[in-house]
């Protein structure tokens, strides 16, 4: 499937860090924004999904406090078209084992 952008739409989540799940990150998203489990497929689109801004704003609190992790919302994170390519974006940051701003880490 290819948007109207010309992307092309994954069609299968992203490996994560062994300290994190897709079962995880996908309950985040389904609790903070209200969305059902169900719609949350890594084709979905983030407007299919009506992710508002203050939702994303909440997902990203509740995985920074997760993982302990600090999520910069840069254009990489804001410019994602699906929900496959956010979580992408999400799990390469995790990846990266950055503390929030002064944690004891």
């Amino acid at each position: 499937m290819t948007d109207r952008v010309g992307l092309v739409a994954p069609d299968q989540w992203p490996s994560l860090p062994g300290n994190v799940s897709i079962d995880q990150i996908l309950d985040l998203i389904s609790d903070s924004a209200k969305i059902s489990r169900s719609a949350l497929v890594p084709d979905a689109t983030m407007d299919s999904l009506n992710i508002a801004s203050l939702d994303m704003v909440e997902i990203l609190f509740d995985i920074e406090e997760k993982f302990d992790v600090y999520i910069s919302m840069g254009d990489d994170l804001t410019g994602e078209v699906y929900l496959g390519g956010f979580i992408k974006v999400l799990a390469d940051q995790v990846r990266g084992d950055q503390p929030l701003p002064g944690s004891s880490r």
